[in-house]
């Protein structure tokens, strides 16, 4: 994959709330959206804290989870485009 490096904006908090993780704003700049993240979505986004290329969050999904590499690049593919269409990563 590209070398490109993501990384989530600043301005959100994540909290579990009745088992739940939600990401809410807490910058103006950021919207009102509250986002309900599954337990992937979450870790993805804690891992986007800090910079990080297709390949590492691809390597850490493998890591972490018993999925398929074909099946963990077309989530990842997926959950990047949904917040890059959402201003939610830069």
């Amino acid at each position: 994959m590209e070398n490109k490096k993501y990384i989530i904006k600043q301005g959100f908090v994540v909290r579990e709330i009745a088992g739940e993780f939600i990401a809410v704003p807490v910058d103006s700049s950021c919207g009102t959206s509250i986002i309900v993240l599954n337990p992937v979505s979450k870790f993805l986004w804690e891992e986007l804290r800090s910079e990080k290329s297709f390949d590492e969050l691809l390597d850490a999904m493998l890591k972490n989870y018993d999925v398929s590499r074909e099946e963990a690049e077309t989530d990842l593919k997926e959950f990047l485009a949904q917040l890059t269409e959402n201003g939610l990563i830069k």
